[in-house]
């Protein structure tokens, strides 16, 4: 008898792997990974259906978080408007914060409170994704082209990207130091603690 080698286990995990993303592509819904904040009994799929079932409560939970991160990220931009043929600074800033607290709100869900249904799409989808949106970063970009400004255009784009990525790794850092030091604290007080 021939043993698997890792070579072969790679192989069928692939192949498992492809196959999961072409029956996602002819419309099979049903190996779609699902979030762990909502994975119940509510959200899973009926039996024999090739679509997901939504829990109302967490649609309206992220409806209304993007009914308040568009009404800040419009409030802003009334704020601190940006000059029309300027670096984008308030959209920069809006973007760059919103991915520093993503990161922060993900390990802070995770690791730090309870659990709740509710949270992460609230806040993060609902709140956040309306906060800072792509959509910005392409009019922004594309408005400095149009007018003349393709260093500018370059320069927002890939600094949106990079540090976006550092916003969102500064935020992911933070997280764990609360998550760390609220351990620690419990530790503490779990050592003080007379038998």
């Amino acid at each position: 008898m021939r043993r698997r080698s890792a070579t072969d286990a790679r192989s069928n995990n692939d192949a498992r792997r492809v196959n999961m993303w072409m029956g996602w592509a002819a419309g099979d819904l049903r190996g779609l990974p699902v979030d762990p904040d909502i994975d119940d009994e509510l959200t899973r799929n009926r039996a024999g259906s090739r679509w997901p079932r939504f829990a109302p409560a967490v649609v309206l939970a992220v409806f209304v978080g993007g009914i308040f991160g568009g009404l800040v990220r419009y409030g802003i931009g009334l704020a601190a408007p940006s000059p029309a043929d300027e670096f984008p600074w308030t959209v920069f800033a809006i973007n760059l914060s919103g991915s520093f607290a993503l990161a922060l709100l993900l390990v802070l869900v995770l690791e730090v409170l309870p659990p709740s249904h509710y949270l992460r799409p609230a806040i993060g989808t609902g709140f956040l994704g309306a906060f800072t949106t792509f959509s910005s970063l392409a009019t922004e970009t594309d408005h400095l082209l149009v007018h003349g400004h393709p260093g500018l255009a370059i320069g927002y784009a890939i600094g949106s990207v990079f540090g976006g990525l550092a916003a969102a790794s500064f935020g992911l850092v933070s997280g764990r130091a609360i998550s760390a030091n609220r351990d620690r604290a419990r530790d503490g007080q779990h050592d003080n603690e007379v038998p």
